[in-house]
């Protein structure tokens, strides 16, 4: 594995994913891109229409702000900031994954499940379920593990060996 694609919606929950993408990516030495999809000011008229929305100042400084906050918290990573531009987050997330083509996605999730994920829908779940890559998913709590790679120091059989403290 040589490529990790994290993503993340901007939110605290959200970058619960990024030191778990870090700590793989370390292990294995792989490349990390991180990826938040900023949503634009698109009003949707239906199903299938939308008004474009208008680039301004106040869009060009959103995506910046979330730029630099992406680097400040992975730093060496590669950050791309893409603007949903009327997609769905689901989808401007499989456009950005069918383009860099990692061969890992990493991502947080709210963990929903019901109604709440039947009224909110699940953006985990979507790329999951539609990506190309295998897709890993972090919910909240769970402790970052130390990767080892087989036949490194670590745990037996060069396993992972336990959360980061």
């Amino acid at each position: 594995m040589t490529y990790i694609l994290v993503t993340t919606d901007g939110s605290e929950l959200g970058h619960l994913a990024l030191p778990h993408a870090r700590a793989l990516a370390d292990a294995l030495h792989a490349q990390l891109t991180v990826l938040s999809v900023v949503l634009d000011d698109t009003m949707l008229v239906g199903e299938f229409a939308y008004i474009p929305p208008v680039s301004g100042p106040d869009e060009a400084a959103r995506v910046q702000a979330t730029r630099e906050d992406l680097a400040a918290r992975l730093p060496g990573a590669v950050v791309r900031v893409d603007l949903a531009r009327g997609r769905h987050t689901i989808r401007a997330i499989l456009d950005a994954a069918a383009e860099l083509r990692p061969d890992l996605i990493v991502m947080g999730t709210h963990g929903r499940s019901g109604l709440g994920r039947a009224l909110l829908g699940s953006v985990a779940e979507g790329v999951a379920h539609h990506a190309t890559a295998p897709v890993l998913l972090v919910r909240e709590g769970q402790p970052v593990t130390r990767w080892a790679a087989p036949g490194a120091l670590g745990g037996p059989g060069g396993r992972p060996s336990g959360p980061v403290a």
